[in-house]
């Protein structure tokens, strides 16, 4: 059975899939959004050894979300 978790809770070399926001309608899930957070889209944790802000691979980018920001995306592990 697959469980959604909040996006910081990921771990590295693993592949999860966007499922949406904790609250889908706010100004932030929408910037998130445009950036590539659509939902059924593949995310991992990228090999850097830092813990926050965390570096995310996306589309074939990188972008880093502070932990706290990443809380607000929900993901399944793939």
């Amino acid at each position: 059975m697959t469980t959604n978790i909040n996006l910081s809770r990921i771990l590295e070399g693993r592949t999860y899939s966007v499922l949406g926001f904790e609250c889908e309608t706010s100004d932030y899930a929408l910037k998130l959004r445009k950036m590539g957070f659509i939902e059924g889209t593949a995310i991992t944790l990228a090999p850097i050894k830092i813990s926050d802000p965390m570096i995310f691979e996306i589309r074939g980018s990188r972008l880093a979300l502070r932990k706290a920001e990443a809380e607000q995306v929900k993901v399944v592990e793939i």
